[in-house]
């Protein structure tokens, strides 16, 4: 699909307000609602856009996410990445090349079950999948950034003034980002569960098809979309974007030690870069995994060297990337499943079933 001046900025606009109405887009693109309709439709069927997914607050939903980057080597990326999907915690994966050779994966696990993704990664090691790993915890929310297309031209590429962020980096004023939500767990059923699986698919689907899917009436859906909304365990929408746009990109993670105040000064200025970002702050300072090009990349890469005490820099091969929608599976009368047995013992067991028909039919 061509990629045209009144497709990009559909993107943009939908970047900025992944759920707005096609009236809405229609407006903001200077168009009429059935030119938008018929727009939107070519960008999901030619695969341009994927989807519009909830992003859940982990912390809200009773959940604590936590980082593993895992030294893997090319024989085992396909064993260790089933690990992954048969996990019931994964959020994401993706491979990464550079000072980690291996995988970068995020996980969202019940409180105080940190040991047994430990264990989870020991038992690995012990099978000799995993070389090593690093787990990292978020302390804040973890903040996003959309793409926006209005610093891209067609003939240009990306028309952003790095001097100018740079010099917004260094001046300004050092901004916390906001601490873990409080749980409302306690105010979540099964059929909220449901319901944020539907909408971490594909929120701009027809309420009926996704009231349908969760198994609640299309009332009921939208008054406890809503409440999720207000009690923040819906913190945003983001457009999931197809190889049409990423092929536009390079992916990379940066793994920086600092201050809290360069932390919070990069977090800042992050919030103001044209690529689709994700920032996380940690207890030595912060994981940003980004969307810029390979021109753009080794500046951005320069300017947070300058400012940090060490950086860790990774490629990322997106066509091995895996988001998992969210899983409501694990939530059992109110609670998510917190056994050693559930979280490692059976995802084990099932990973040696794996590699052993793998093996026979090999």
């Amino acid at each position: 699909m061509d990629l045209n001046a009144r497709a990009l900025k559909i993107l943009t606009t939908l970047g900025q307000d992944p759920t707005c109405t096609n009236q809405e887009l229609s407006q903001a693109c200077g168009i009429s609602p059935v030119s938008a309709k018929k727009h939107l439709a070519a960008l999901y069927a030619d695969k341009v856009i994927l989807g519009v997914s909830a992003q859940v607050d982990s912390f809200a939903a009773g959940l604590e996410p936590i980082i593993a980057m895992a030294e893997v080597g090319p024989e085992n990326w396909t064993t260790y990445e089933k690990s992954l999907d048969i996990h019931p915690y994964t959020k994401y994966r993706i491979r990464c090349f550079g000072n980690c050779i291996g995988i970068f994966s995020l996980f969202a696990i019940p409180p105080h079950s940190d040991q047994h993704i430990v264990d989870f990664m020991e038992r690995l090691k012990e099978k000799e999948i995993v070389r090593e790993y690093q787990l990292v915890t978020p302390i804040t929310n973890i903040l996003t950034v959309e793409t926006n297309f209005d610093y891209y031209d067609r003939e240009k590429e990306w028309l952003f003034d790095w001097e100018k962020w740079e010099k917004s980096l260094v001046n300004t004023e050092p901004q916390s980002l906001d601490g873990p939500a409080q749980s409302v767990l306690h105010r979540l059923n099964s059929a909220d569960m449901r319901i944020l699986r539907q909408l971490s698919k594909d929120s701009r689907r027809k309420s009926r098809e996704i009231a349908a899917e969760a198994g609640v009436e299309p009332y009921h859906l939208s008054r406890r979309r809503k409440i999720m909304e207000k009690m923040g365990v819906i913190r945003g929408y983001r457009v999931l974007a197809g190889m049409h746009l990423l092929q536009l990109t390079s992916h990379a993670i940066i793994k920086c030690k600092c201050p809290i105040d360069t932390t919070n000064r990069v977090a800042a200025a992050v919030k103001t870069l044209p690529f689709q970002s994700t920032f996380i702050q940690t207890l030595e300072g912060f994981v940003l995994y980004t969307t810029t090009t390979a021109i753009d990349f080794p500046i951005l890469a320069t300017i947070l060297l300058e400012q940090c005490d060490s950086a860790e820099i990774s490629w990322c091969d997106y066509r091995s990337s895996f988001r998992y929608w969210f899983y409501d599976e694990p939530f059992e009368n109110g609670a998510w499943n917190a056994n050693h047995d559930y979280m490692v013992d059976t995802v084990i067991s099932e990973l040696d079933k794996y590699r052993h028909s793998t093996n026979r039919k090999g």
